[in-house]
C-alpha cells in the first residue's frame, strides 16, 4: 500500500502540506535481498498517550499515524509495564518485566543487574540482521556508562544534535517558534532516520532500525505551524481533577516534573482552591497536541522514505508511545502512576502478510513485542521472555493471547513526588523510605492495584507485605472516580483478581530471570 495515497486521502481539505515530504515519482531501485526475512522498523515516541487519530481522538491531527493504522493492527487495549520511560523501555526491549530487569526508575541498568540479558536488536543482530538506532530508543539519561547499549547494535549508534528550545526563554514548559522542523531535535532525528534507510537498503542483510522521537515529552516545544493547527480556547480541560473516593495516597503524586518550569504558576494538586488555573491548563493542552502533530509529521517522513526506498512491503513497522500521561486528570500532571491515563498506551503494528486497517480489543502489553518480533522474523527466543507473541492477533483481530496486563510503579523511588509534600494530608514519607510498589492487574473491565511494602516478584510473596488496594470498574467508572476495593458488592471481584495477581507473582518468581536480580538486590 502506498503511504502517499493514504496521506493524500486523509489530508483532504487540511492545510498541512509542510508536514509531508515530497516523494520522487521515479521507481525505486530493486532492493530485493537474498535474505528475504522482513526488516523491522521500531518507532518509539516519548510521553505520547493514545490522543491520536487511530484511537478516535476528536482533536488530534495525525495523518501519518492514521495512514500507518490503515495498513496495520491498532491495539485498543495496550499497556506499558511502568509509566516511566527508562523502566518501560528496558522491559519492552528485553521482553522482561521490571522485576527481572531490575530497572524501576530512571537510574539502573539491566546490563549491570544481569549482563547475560539479550535485547531485541541484539537477538536480531546475532541472527544476521543489521541493527542501528537513532534518537531515544533506550533511556540513557541516568545511565551514562551504558548509554545506548552498544552491544545491541551492529552499526554505530547514530548521534543527533538538535535543540530542545529554539528561543532563548530559559526553562519554560511550552514554546512556539516559527522555525522549520529541524529547528527542534525531532526534525533532526527524522532526517537521520531517512538517511539510515537510504544506506540500509543497500545491505545484503535485513535490518532493524530503532527510531526514537522525543516529543511530546516536556518541554512542549514545536514549530509554529503545528500550533496553528489547533484552537486553544476549544481545548477541553480534564473533567475530574480530584482523588477518587476511598483514595490510596501511594497512587498519587504532586506533579513535581511540571512544577520545575519557570512559566508554570504555583499550584497544589488535590486542594480545591489551588488547582492549576484554566488558562495555563489550556496552554499546556494546546502545546501537547502541537507536539503530537509535530512528531506525527516526522513519522510521516520516515514512512515516506521507507516507501521511496522500496522497503515498505517487507518491513514490520511497530509504533508505540512509551507510556500514558496525566494532563490534569486525577489532579495530576505528567506520568508516574498506575492509573489508566498513565499506563494505557498507543501500539500499532504493521507486518507483511497480516491484517490491514483493523483494530483489536485484546488486552496486550509491551512485553509482547519482543516475542512477536521473534516469531515474525523466525528468530529463536534468546531467553525466557515474559510476554506472548501477538501474531495470533495480527492474523485475527478477534483473537486474544492473555486475560490481563500487568503494570507496576515503585513509589520508593519517587519520595519527592508524593502528595505528602504538597497537601495538608498526612503523608507517608517515613514509609516511603522502604520499597512501596503498586502492582496493577488490568483485564477487559477492571484494574486491581495491590500496594506492597518491601516486595518484588523476584522473591516469594508474603501477604503481610500488602498495605492497600484499589479497584476500578471501567464499565461504570471510566474516569476512576471511585475506588471500590472495599465495597462489599465487589468482594468476589477482588478475590478473583487477587488470585490471578498472586499467580502472576508466583510465575515471575519461578522464572530463571529472577535469580540474577535477587542476587543483585542482596549485594552478591
Amino acid at each position: 500500500m502506498n503511504y502517499r495515497k493514504n496521506l493524500n486521502r486523509l489530508l483532504c481539505g487540511v492545510n498541512v502540506a509542510a508536514m509531508v515530504p515530497a516523494v520522487a515519482d521515479a521507481k525505486p531501485a530493486d532492493t530485493k535481498k537474498a535474505d528475504d526475512r522482513p526488516n523491522v522498523l521500531l518507532i518509539a515516541i516519548d510521553d505520547m498517550k493514545p490522543w491520536i487519530g487511530p484511537y478516535g481522538d476528536p482533536i488530534a491531527k495525525t495523518p501519518a499515524m492514521d495512514a500507518l493504522a490503515s495498513r496495520a493492527t491498532t491495539f485498543n487495549n495496550a499497556y506499558c509495564q511502568v509509566s516511566l520511560s527508562g523502566p518501560t523501555r528496558s522491559s519492552l526491549l528485553t521482553g522482561l518485566n521490571p522485576d527481572h530487569t531490575g530497572v524501576w526508575w530512571l537510574m539502573g541498568s539491566f546490563r549491570k543487574n544481569n549482563p547475560d540479558i539479550v535485547t531485541m536488536p541484539q537477538a536480531l543482530k546475532d541472527n544476521g540482521y543489521e541493527t542501528v538506532g537513532v534518537g531515544k530508543v533506550y533511556h540513557p539519561l541516568k545511565d551514562k556508562e551504558v548509554k545506548d547499549d552498544p552491544i545491541s547494535w551492529s552499526l554505530p549508534y547514530i548521534k543527533t544534535s538538535g535543540s530542545q528550545y529554539a528561543l532563548s526563554n530559559g526553562r519554560v514548559a511550552t514554546e512556539c517558534a516559527d522555525v522549520p522542523d529541524n529547528g527542534y531535535v525531532d526534525g533532526v532525528i527524522a532526517e537521520e532516520a531517512v538517511k539510515a534507510l537510504g544506506k540500509l537498503k543497500n545491505s545484503d542483510k535485513p535490518f532493524f532500525l530503532g527510531v526514537g522521537f522525543k516529543k511530546p515529552h516536556l518541554p512542549f516545544c514545536a514549530p509554529k505551524k503545528y500550533w496553528d493547527m489547533y484552537d486553544r480556547e476549544s481545548m477541553p480541560v480534564a473533567e475530574f481533577q480530584e482523588m477518587s473516593t476511598d483514595p490510596v495516597e501511594y497512587a498519587y503524586h504532586n506533579s513535581l516534573e511540571l512544577k520545575g518550569y519557570s512559566d508554570i504558576p504555583p499550584f497544589e494538586s488535590f486542594v480545591d482552591t489551588k488547582h492549576l488555573d484554566t488558562e495555563t491548563q489550556k496552554r499546556l493542552l494546546h502545546a501537547y497536541y502541537a507536539c503530537i502533530s509535530y512528531t506525527d509529521a516526522q513519522i510521516g517522513k520516515v514512512l515516506e522514505a521507507l516507501e521511496k526506498e522500496g522497503l515498505a512491503d517487507n518491513t514490520i513497522v511497530i509504533m508505540f508511545g512509551d507510556h500514558g500521561y496525566h494532563l490534569g486528570d486525577h489532579g495530576m500532571w505528567n506520568k508516574l502512576s498506575d492509573f489508566e491515563q498513565s499506563t494505557h498506551v498507543p501500539l500499532i503494528v504493521s507486518a507483511p502478510g497480516m491484517k490491514k486497517g483493523v483494530k483489536s480489543d485484546a488486552v496486550v502489553e509491551f512485553l509482547d513485542i519482543f516475542p512477536t518480533v521473534c516469531e515474525l522474523t523466525k528468530t529463536e527466543h534468546p531467553q525466557q521472555l515474559d510476554g506472548k507473541s501477538l501474531v495470533p492477533i495480527l492474523k485475527n483481530p478477534k483473537a486474544k493471547t492473555k486475560d490481563y496486563a500487568i503494570s507496576q510503579f515503585s513509589r520508593s523511588c519517587t519520595e519527592n513526588y508524593t502528595i505528602s509534600t504538597d497537601t495538608d494530608l498526612k503523608g507517608k514519607a517515613k514509609e516511603l523510605e522502604e520499597d512501596i510498589t503498586g502492582y496493577a492487574l488490568r483485564d477487559s473491565r477492571y484494574r486491581l492495584v495491590e500496594w506492597t511494602k518491601g516486595f518484588k516478584t523476584y522473591m516469594p510473596f508474603d501477604e503481610s507485605k500488602v498495605v492497600a488496594y484499589e479497584l476500578y470498574d471501567y464499565n461504570k467508572d471510566p474516569e476512576e472516580r471511585h475506588n471500590v476495593a472495599n465495597d462489599p458488592a465487589y468482594a468476589s471481584v477482588v478475590k478473583n483478581l487477587k488470585k490471578k495477581l498472586h499467580q502472576y507473582y508466583a510465575k515471575s518468581y519461578s522464572s530463571p530471570m529472577s535469580a540474577p536480580i535477587a542476587k543483585t538486590a542482596a549485594g552478591e
